[in-house]
């Protein structure tokens, strides 16, 4: 009887290790992934900020540093221009209304 709860004992000791050692594991692997997942929209992110900035740039033909009505509708009308706001999922059919927040 001693023998066996010496054995049980000894192998409920061994398996707890074990899992212990699978759950940090796994934790550890969670926390990565996470990480990575913060990572991979941080970078999502700039890349959209940097396509919108230049496209403000482009836009921007006098170098003047604002950006005019006529200089947004004339670049707006260029089929990569629509083509790129599609692609965004923004719609341009209202670009007056988009002009208008924008110089809000």
């Amino acid at each position: 009887p001693i023998f066996i709860f010496y054995l049980f004992f000894m192998q409920f000791g061994v398996l707890n290790v074990v899992v212990g050692t699978f759950v940090a594991t796994l934790t550890e692997i969670a926390n990565k992934d996470k990480e990575s997942m913060v990572k991979f929209e941080l970078e999502a992110w700039e890349n959209y900020t940097d396509g919108i900035r230049s496209f403000f740039h482009a836009a921007d033909t006098d170098k003047s540093g604002t950006l005019s009505w006529e200089e947004l509708s004339c670049h707006l009308q260029d089929r990569k221009v629509k083509a790129y706001f599609q692609a965004m999922d923004l719609d341009i059919s209202q670009e007056h209304v988009l002009f208008e927040l924008l110089d809000a």
